[in-house]
């Protein structure tokens, strides 16, 4: 029996070679389904002893493999092998993006593929991607025209609950972007211990800022929608693995640089984590710099050091913002006082809300729970703030988008 055969296709427009390397044809029928009838559809069996090295295949062939989660295992190792020994080839990963079935495509992306198809999408989109990987990519362009804004939370000592904020910040945003906004928003998990969001918002995250940084060349669209863990409400998750301790010493600007161009906005939370162990390029390029703090003298001495701490740069810039958390929980100076007393700009003052630990405890959002809670309104200085595309110019006014959007939150009854 040869080793490859072909499906013979009606000749229409250039034509594109592609062989499937697998050790079955079950990708086959799915994919000439999709394919313009003049490209040449063949399939090399990946079981026969001696598959890898028995591959011909001119420069102009495109190799996929089947990255489905079960298979996925297999075709990364007949990458590796065609990596050492045909270095020059191209190859694209099949599979599909359905929830079972991501594994595959974090698989793929750790493989070194950069290009994906997902045979669940149209076929407009499965020949973009095939088309594109058979162009050699250009060099990477130094700038991206479009930068998202970038807001970092920092704590000013563990404790603080900005991760807590983060979570219903983002989350609030993403309900409420500007009609016609489709990009979503970003929510970069850098804070310690590592892990916290996904908990929070309750999502099962498997591509992580680690993996992120070694392959921030291949972050696109693509990757960004099949890889990276998604809330229901869309918000995009990218944190560190549970565990995982001092951040990865590599200089995140590449990825910055991508996920900006990707995303309408980038709230970062780096609650918990030593200002030592900040990137300084992640200081950088912030938009702004939120200081989370309460009003307990220890935390206030930790605000004080932190700003003696910072970059000579930093120090009275206007890109430093602070809230007070937990307001009215201690009996020490008012919000307005330490924002005097430390010459910030104060950016809004959230109440200390029993609730919402309660709410915690439960694995819910607040924002769930009680959307008109005292906690969730005091987010709302912090919208526009965060994400300029939910107040556009010829929008109504922020408090009453703001209102609409709490009105039509569902309600839970316990």
């Amino acid at each position: 029996m040869p080793l490859a055969t072909a499906f013979s296709l009606p000749t229409l427009g250039p034509p594109m070679n592609l062989v499937v390397l697998a050790s079955d044809r079950d990708l086959l029928p799915r994919l000439a389904a999709k394919l313009p009838p003049n490209w040449t559809l063949g399939h090399h069996d990946a079981g026969f002893p001696g598959a890898v090295q028995q591959l011909r295949v001119g420069a102009q062939t495109l190799v996929l493999l089947d990255f489905h989660a079960a298979r996925a295992a297999a075709s990364a190792e007949l990458v590796r092998q065609l990596r050492q020994i045909r270095p020059d080839l191209s190859m694209v990963a099949v599979g599909a993006t359905s929830l079972g079935q991501i594994e595959g495509v974090v698989s793929a992306l750790r493989a070194g593929l950069r290009d994906f198809v997902d045979l669940d999408a149209d076929a407009e989109e499965i020949l973009a991607v095939l088309t594109r990987a058979a162009i050699a990519p250009a060099p990477p362009t130094p700038e991206v025209a479009r930068k998202a804004p970038l807001t970092l939370l920092l704590g000013v000592r563990a404790g603080m609950g900005s991760s807590t904020l983060a979570a219903h910040l983002s989350v609030l945003a993403q309900q409420m972007r500007a009609a016609g906004n489709h990009q979503d928003v970003l929510l970069l998990d850098m804070s310690q211990p590592a892990g916290d969001l996904a908990l929070y918002l309750n999502i099962d995250s498997r591509f992580h800022y680690d993996e992120a940084l070694r392959s921030a060349a291949r972050i696109d669209a693509t990757l960004a929608r099949t890889a990276m863990a998604r809330h229901p409400g869309g918000l995009v998750l990218l944190d560190r693995a549970a565990g995982s301790e001092a951040l990865p010493p590599s200089d995140p600007g590449l990825l910055l640089q991508r996920l900006r161009s990707l995303f309408c906005s980038v709230l970062c939370d780096l609650g918990g984590t030593p200002l030592r162990q900040v990137p300084g390029t992640l200081l950088d390029n912030a938009d702004e710099i939120w200081l989370v703090t309460d009003s307990a003298i220890a935390s206030l001495v930790s605000l004080d050091q932190l700003l003696h701490q910072l970059p000579a740069g930093l120090r009275g810039s206007d890109r430093l913002k602070l809230i007070v958390n937990r307001d009215g929980e201690h009996n020490g100076l008012t919000a307005a006082q330490i924002a005097t007393r430390f010459a910030l700009p104060l950016l809004a003052t959230l109440p200390d809300r029993p609730r919402l630990r309660a709410s915690a405890s439960q694995g819910h959002l607040l924002l769930d729970d009680a959307p008109r809670d005292p906690y969730v309104r005091a987010l709302a200085p912090l919208l526009a703030r965060f994400d300029p595309t939910t107040s556009p110019p010829e929008a109504q006014g922020l408090r009453d988008r703001f209102a609409h959007a709490l009105s039509n939150l569902p309600w839970k009854t316990k």
